[in-house]
């Protein structure tokens, strides 16, 4: 073999081996570095007419070098924010994230209508306008695992934490979307998800609430 087919060989497996790992690496899906401390996060979109009340809510704060979305909620506001994004779910079915209550709302218990509070929630959302999702969350009262159903079973709720032994802490969290989605709603998720929400609320106890958001990452595994 000469030395030009040795190079192109050579550059053939070296191009494929970056564009292999460049696929497997987690893609971050919010770039926080360009965000400004103690504005809204750019780019989360509200319900309509619902802009003013988000603000009041969510907000970008640094500590130790490492910015975040910070949502507060003591005026039973109780608003998502969404970050809609290109999602191939087949191809990168894992979604990754930290989180961090800071306030659990009293006696929030997301399996009563009159009490359904949760100091930190990430929804998948999967339809847009129809209410279709997955939404994991970090509950007041209810144990880890706990699966609640609401909206007539379009949404699917699942506790991943609880309790105030780790307020304070962050803790972070790795899912595989497809497998949540069989699991939950007993059939395979057959379009791409139109991206995530967060909910940080205590309307329904009329109590504070509060949680930290860092770290939105999808992955092949």
């Amino acid at each position: 073999m000469t030395m030009k087919k040795i190079y192109i060989v050579l550059l053939v497996i070296m191009l494929t081996a970056i564009a292999g790992a460049s696929f497997a690496a987690p893609q971050f899906l919010y770039n926080f570095s360009k965000q400004k401390v103690g504005n809204y996060p750019k780019g989360w979109r509200s319900w309509p007419f619902q802009g003013s009340k988000v603000r009041k809510i969510y907000h970008v704060k640094e500590e130790n070098g490492q910015k975040f979305i910070n949502a507060f909620d003591d005026q039973d506001i109780s608003q998502q924010i969404f970050l809609n994004f290109i999602w191939p779910i087949k191809e990168k079915p894992m979604l990754s994230w930290s989180w961090r209550a800071t306030t659990l709302p009293e006696g929030g218990n997301e399996s009563n209508d009159q009490m359904n509070d949760s100091a930190c929630g990430l929804y998948i959302v999967v339809g847009k306008y129809s209410g279709h999702a997955m939404k994991y969350i970090w509950s007041t009262t209810l144990a880890p695992g706990t699966i609640v159903t609401r909206k007539e079973g379009k949404l699917k709720m699942k506790v991943l934490d609880t309790g105030p032994d780790k307020k304070g802490t962050w803790v972070h969290h790795k899912v595989d979307i497809r497998k949540d989605y069989k699991e939950l709603f007993g059939k395979d998720l057959n379009k791409n998800p139109s991206g995530i929400a967060l909910l940080t609320d205590g309307n329904a106890v009329h109590k504070p609430a509060g949680c930290d958001y860092k770290e939105f990452a999808i992955s092949e595994n």
